[in-house]
């Protein structure tokens, strides 16, 4: 599987930046959960970034301005699945919802180490620090994400008597570039189903998971 193989930067639809090293916060969503309109608009918006990005020579003036874009997209992808109301909504039932965090946790501390993750009803948020990729293993973010919507996808297909696609094809992420950031990546996952109207406490969502204690 080429296309899976480690790079530490390429674009599809989305850019993907992934140094080793590093730990990510990886965003995937159903299939059919974001409308075609929507995702054209903030592809444009993500092409449009690309080719200011191309206009500034300064190397750490290009990488804030970046950052501080591509937070503000991921922003606004994040809002559009809350607000979606139309479905699909698979992860809401806790059968597909177990699936996917033992199709998360499956490799963790084996091809990787899961630092937190958030299950929402059409999407996941999930942060991880991928393990140094060998001849005989490789780690790549791309790989990692492939192997999670794999199996996950064909045993809630099985459990929901669908076929067809279940999570979209491309997925979001993004690297922390230090402890605060880390810190704030965390703060925003565990955060999520209180900001989408879910829960009032963090703490009473079912489908969280973090490691340290937040």
């Amino acid at each position: 599987m080429k296309n899976l193989d480690y790079r530490q930067y390429y674009r599809r639809n989305l850019p993907h930046s992934q140094p080793r090293g590093a730990t990510f916060l990886i965003n995937f969503r159903l299939a059919g959960s974001l409308p075609s309109e929507v995702m054209e608009k903030l592809k444009t918006e993500a092409d449009e970034l690309e080719k200011l990005l191309l206009k500034i020579t300064d190397f750490e003036e290009r990488r804030r301005f970046r950052d501080r874009e591509q937070s503000r997209l991921f922003g606004k992808w994040d809002d559009e699945l809350h607000q979606n109301i139309c479905g699909p909504f698979y992860l809401k039932d806790d059968r597909i919802a177990k699936i996917v965090a033992d199709s998360i946790h499956y490799h963790d501390g084996n091809w990787f180490d899961v630092e937190a993750y958030c299950i929402m009803p059409n999407h996941v948020h999930l942060i991880l620090t991928p393990y140094e990729s060998t001849e005989a293993a490789d780690h790549s973010l791309a790989k990692i994400t492939h192997n999670i919507k794999r199996n996950s996808a064909k045993l809630a297909n099985k459990i929901l008597g669908r076929e067809g696609a279940f999570w979209q094809h491309e997925s979001y992420d993004h690297f922390a570039r230090d402890e605060a950031e880390l810190d704030r990546m965390i703060k925003y996952v565990l955060y999520n189903p209180v900001k989408a109207n879910l829960v009032k406490d963090q703490k009473d969502w079912k489908w969280s998971y973090c490691r340290y204690d937040y």
